[in-house]
């Protein structure tokens, strides 16, 4: 098999959307569901939504609706359980 034709792996290929997303909501503000999509270019808006409920039922974003979009907010850091 020659190795040479397979393309690296990314440090992100093997993330979950939900990681992916925490990883760019250090910053202690709010994103909008827009901003999120651009950072995480490599998810679609599925994939984005289903990850934002997933974080947001477990508490680890705070989700709100503010006129006709949503804004996420990291809530929790990994680590600190409940």
């Amino acid at each position: 098999m020659n190795t040479s034709t397979i393309a690296p792996i990314s440090k992100h290929a093997k993330a979950l959307p939900e990681q992916l997303i925490l990883d760019r909501l250090r910053d202690d503000r709010r994103f909008t569901v827009e901003e999120v999509l651009r950072q995480v270019p490599e998810l679609s808006w599925a994939q984005l939504f289903l990850a934002m409920d997933i974080l947001s039922r477990r508490g680890d974003v705070e989700l709100r609706r503010q006129g006709f979009t949503y804004t996420l907010k990291r809530i929790r850091t990994s680590g600190s359980g409940a």
